[in-house]
């Protein structure tokens, strides 16, 4: 495998990462971006070898997106849940977020991957914008709860309406918005196209 950057700053003066955009120079905030596709894969099989699962579970899940294939993906995340993570390291949305960015770093050929974007009336969670013209966008919005009395389908469609009523998607053609309710490892989810 590959080198590990202890921080973006390492990675990106060693070459790993490559700034894309300028947020705000005075508190040194910038948009990063994998230069290319021998670096892409890298961070993938170091996304596997972190999850203990091999590359092509990776594959297998992601490769679902783009066919519309949503049960597929649920189930392949579910099983990522129960065989790979620690339950404690799933503590908050972030959590999964930063999961679920990790797994998508796959799909960098076809799809500009982005998160915690500022965008219509609030902040998306990852937007997977399509580089392929005329072909959908994914939007996804994450919950997280403790509660045991809270219904996670019903929390994974108010993440969905969560995307609409803040219009994430304001000024995007052709997205498809995906509400992923979380809690511990279990995870349900909501899809609008």
């Amino acid at each position: 495998m590959g080198v590990v950057c202890a921080s973006g700053g390492q990675c990106l003066n060693a070459g790993y990462l490559t700034v894309q955009d300028t947020l705000d120079s005075l508190l040194g905030r910038y948009e990063l971006r994998i230069p290319n596709k021998e670096i892409m894969s890298e961070f993938s099989a170091i996304t596997a070898h972190y999850l203990h699962v091999d590359e092509n579970s990776i594959d297998v899940l992601t490769d679902k997106l783009p066919q519309k294939d949503w049960k597929g993906f649920l189930r392949g995340y579910r099983k990522i849940l129960m065989d790979t993570i620690s339950y404690f390291d799933l503590i908050n949305e972030n959590s999964y977020q930063t999961l679920l960015l990790g797994l998508l770093m796959r799909l960098g050929n076809a799809y500009e991957i982005s998160s915690n974007r500022e965008h219509g009336e609030g902040r998306y969670d990852i937007l997977l914008s399509n580089k392929t013209s005329g072909e959908p966008s994914l939007l996804f919005e994450l919950k997280y709860t403790k509660d045991e009395n809270i219904d996670l389908t019903k929390l994974a469609k108010l993440a969905c309406d969560q995307i609409i009523d803040k219009k994430y998607d304001h000024d995007m053609q052709n997205v498809i918005k995906v509400g992923l309710a979380h809690r511990g490892k279990q995870v349900e989810m909501y899809v609008h196209a």
